[in-house]
């Protein structure tokens, strides 16, 4: 099995002489059987390998598994990282599910351990989690790509196990005399995956063919196959068909509708599903419906247009197709010049408007109670120590961001408002706190995660929004 797993690894380019590679390790029967294949690999090519155990704090008996895995990589002299993180907390905060906070944790925690060095990240899937992708992706009404099942290298990420089944890789463990860890929560049907493995992929190798594993898996490895040329299709029909014209505020797409018509319709609508998705800056939320709709306004008269999510809108033209933004009118502006913040120990106000103004004043660890930070609405508390630039209220600019969870992932400005459904005339009329193009305040809403006070903060920095029309909202020294 060793030479299985070193001769896909060749095949798929995975390792190179000295690469730094960093091993995920639950504990489970494949991040166990990945790291002593890496172990045996070390004696063919040079390698620098590392493991780091995630602890997600969600079951009494992980820390078991923890302090099996740390006992594993001391026996072999392999340098070991244990993270902990609520998972259940970051998901809560970050308005998501519990799977993917987990995947957030532990790929951030991997990126972190390998840093800049040279080298990869491997993982432990194998063929039957690319079976169970497969599936998962085809009820849900999946594209083609997400029909290819799990790619043995995306990125810095490699997946050395894809090549073996599970069987496989129990029957490794088990020929070694090797224990490994059960997650009591793999064993449960609250999950999707696991309602896949323990019923569907079960009953298929059962009772319809024991090879069932195998053949889903090379039907991926075709379907990837497939898309990968559609992609280049594609690639080659964005670039023959659309032009791009930019401006300060926004990008103008335009589709050629005699080029356009001479492409395959498939991949036609390949290139319309690149076009909105450069156009919104995200895929999310762009349906099939969309390109359809789009698609359909080839065949219509010149003027004729149709609305798109992110207040995008495509209009059909003499020559095809054109997609923008809509034009934010000036009256849904407030137009605020940027003001800078006055910082001092005593209160200070940054006027705004007429009768409106940022009140600021700086406070002390030692003389404030961190178990009773201000939930107000308008007063927020800064981390004043990890300002590095002069804080500025201003209205939003292209480019705004804040990071929106403990691991300070970024979202920018236009994505959370789209998120939390902000109607587009209001969001020019919201005043922000920001450092640069760091929205540290968006002021009557949140805070940006990497700016809230922690044990660590010595100086905080007490911000209050007045209005005398509509709050009256005491200063800093209540």
């Amino acid at each position: 099995m060793i030479q299985k797993v070193w001769k896909y690894i060749e095949q798929e380019h995975m390792i190179e002489e000295g690469d730094c590679v960093v091993a995920g390790v639950s504990g489970g029967a494949d991040s166990v059987c990945l790291l002593l294949v890496l172990l045996e690999l070390r004696k063919k090519i040079a390698m620098d390998l590392r493991a780091v155990h995630i602890n997600h704090l969600i079951r009494e008996d992980a820390a078991k598994d923890a302090a099996y895995v740390e006992q594993l990589c001391f026996a072999h002299n392999i340098p070991f990282t244990l993270v902990e993180e609520d998972v259940e907390k970051l998901a809560q905060e970050s308005h998501c599910s519990t799977e993917e906070a987990g995947r957030m944790v532990r790929y951030c925690a991997f990126e972190k351990e390998l840093g800049s060095k040279k080298g990869k990240i491997a993982v432990a899937h194998n063929k039957n989690d690319t079976c169970e992708t497969f599936l998962f992706h085809l009820f849900r009404g999946s594209s083609l790509k997400g029909l290819s099942g799990i790619r043995p290298i995306r990125d810095r990420i490699i997946r050395p196990l894809l090549c073996l089944d599970r069987k496989e890789i129990e029957a490794f463990l088990k020929e070694r005399n090797v224990d490994y860890c059960i997650d009591s929560t793999n064993l449960e049907d609250n999950y999707t995956r696991n309602k896949i493995r323990h019923h569907i992929m079960e009953t298929a190798v059962k009772e319809i063919c024991p090879e069932s594993v195998n053949h889903i898996y090379n039907a991926c490895e075709r379907i990837s196959e497939a898309y990968d040329l559609i992609e280049d299709l594609a690639r080659q029909g964005y670039m023959d068909c659309v032009t791009v014209a930019k401006t300060e505020e926004k990008e103008k797409y335009h589709i050629n509708q005699e080029r356009f018509l001479r492409l395959h319709r498939t991949i036609q609508g390949y290139v319309l599903m690149e076009v909105l998705s450069k156009a919104a800056g995200s895929r999310k939320d762009i349906e099939s419906i969309h390109i359809r709709q789009v698609g359909e306004l080839m065949n219509k008269q010149c003027g004729k247009m149709v609305e798109l999510p992110y207040h995008l809108y495509a209009k059909r033209d003499y020559a095809g197709i054109y997609i923008t933004q809509k034009e934010i009118q000036k009256s849904d502006s407030i137009g605020l010049e940027e003001q800078r913040i006055l910082i001092t120990d005593t209160i200070e106000n940054t006027a705004i408007g007429e009768q409106k103004w940022i009140q600021a004043r700086i406070l002390q660890k030692k003389d404030i109670d961190l178990q009773n930070i201000p939930q107000k609405k308008y007063t927020k508390w800064i981390d004043y120590d990890k300002i590095k630039d002069n804080l500025v209220v201003r209205t939003r600019r292209q480019g705004d961001y804040l990071t929106v969870n403990t691991l300070n992932q970024r979202k920018t400005l236009k994505a959370y408002f789209v998120d939390n459904k902000i109607p587009q005339e209001e969001r020019s009329r919201i005043f922000l706190v920001a450092e640069g193009n760091h929205i540290i305040w968006i002021v009557g809403g949140r805070i940006s995660s990497y700016y809230k006070v922690s044990e660590s903060t010595e100086h905080i920095l007490c911000l209050s929004f007045i209005d005398e029309a509509i709050t009256r909202e005491k200063d800093c020294e209540n």
